[in-house]
């Protein structure tokens, strides 16, 4: 984030232009949630000054929607605003602010305004040499179209679609005045804001996937969980993300439909990678804007009695076809460090996980190439996280 914090008398200032990174609790859709629907956000980062942290990650920040279309027939595109006027300090004790959003993760580029207005952009009329969706098809997807017959074919014209803010989405808030904070009187050092935990002694391994043959190397393992799998539940579910549905009819064809309607699909199946000649115990992913876009990971058992866990997380940006596979494969983000430390905040902000380090385990490699032959990039490090019990975490 910008930092740009300054001391002035006894307090600390926070310089307009600011900008503090934070997480959607909640979805918002414009033109269903109305002008004043407020809007509660997480923080996901903290702000320091001198090595002193003044505002600490993981509060909250309250505002509201003023601005709220939803598409129209014909490709109008809709329009979400949002401002931003509380800002949690320290836990429960709040201070007036004035900021608006600032990035959003799943927008398209450019999509956010200086001012914060949101625009979902314009669908055109689908035709000839562009996806040909039979009617029937667009009413069970519960699409708002009418069919027209073009060329032999079928198109649709659909309505532009609405701003949708997913749950679990990151994005940031750009202070727009300056905002003075009351100084502490003891400095929270920002080096000892993890807690010391002792590894247990971890066994040799390669720390990558590999195909079922074990021929192929495949995805670096980047997060290393300590904990029983009930709080690895727990602790993804708190923060948004769902468990993978192992492949089935079922769940394909829900994918296939949702890919028709451009929608997410929720929990839908990750495909099966390998460690130590054993598919994946656990999977959980965290759903994009659509079927091609998602977070996921993979985990592994490493040790039962230590209750160490190694995981391989990417993000799926894409789908790759290939007329010689029958199944499409998920294009991921090559520089996989993002969705690591993506993980971490997420596990972190949940309450029920805390970094404890990362590490460079030995074997581990800076590039490399995925089972399906595509590129990553990393610096090689795991991040090791402690896991802790923690119930059914409502919304504040």
């Amino acid at each position: 984030m910008t930092l740009l914090l300054a001391l002035v008398g006894g307090d600390v200032l926070i310089a307009a232009g600011t900008r503090i990174p934070i997480r959607f609790l909640e979805s918002i859709t414009s033109g269903r949630d109305t002008v004043g629907t407020p809007v509660l956000v997480q923080t996901m980062g903290a702000l320091a000054l001198d090595s002193c942290v003044v505002v600490p990650p993981y509060l909250r920040a309250k505002g509201r929607v003023v601005v709220s279309k939803g598409g129209g027939r014909f490709g109008r595109h809709g329009k979400l605003g949002l401002a931003f006027d509380s800002l949690e300090v320290r836990p429960g004790h709040w201070l007036a602010m004035s900021g608006v959003l600032d990035t959003l993760e799943y927008a398209k580029p450019n999509a956010v305004s200086d001012s914060g207005l949101v625009s979902s952009g314009r669908t055109s009329v689908v035709g000839v040499g562009k996806k040909l969706v039979p009617a029937g098809v667009a009413a069970a997807a519960d699409l708002a179209a009418i069919p027209v017959a073009l060329l032999g074919g079928y198109s649709l014209v659909r309505r532009g679609p609405p701003v949708r803010i997913l749950a679990g989405e990151i994005g940031g808030i750009r202070l727009t005045e300056s905002l003075a904070v009351p100084q502490d009187p003891f400095c929270d050092p920002v080096a000892q804001r993890r807690e010391l935990v002792e590894l247990p002694a971890l066994p040799v391994f390669v720390p990558r996937t590999e195909n079922r043959a074990g021929t192929v190397l495949g995805d670096p393992l980047n997060v290393l969980l300590l904990g029983t799998a009930t709080e690895i539940d727990s602790a993804f579910r708190s923060a948004g993300w769902v468990r993978a549905q192992k492949p089935s009819l079922v769940a394909i064809t829900k994918e296939v439909t949702a890919a028709i309607a451009s929608r997410p699909a929720i929990s839908a199946p990750v495909s099966t990678q390998y460690f130590a000649g054993r598919p994946q115990d656990l999977a959980y992913e965290l759903p994009g804007p659509n079927v091609r876009i998602r977070h996921h990971i993979r985990m592994w058992l490493l040790d039962s009695l230590s209750l160490l866990w190694v995981g391989a997380a990417n993000k799926d940006v894409g789908v790759i076809f290939k007329p010689w596979e029958p199944q499409a494969t998920h294009r991921i983000d090559p520089h996989i460090d993002r969705e690591r430390d993506r993980i971490v905040r997420d596990l972190e902000a949940s309450g029920c996980g805390d970094l404890v380090d990362y590490l460079a385990l030995p074997g581990a490699v800076t590039a490399a190439r995925n089972v399906s032959g595509q590129k990553i990039v990393t610096d090689g490090r795991t991040a090791v996280v402690r896991l802790r019990p923690c119930g059914s975490v409502a919304t504040p």
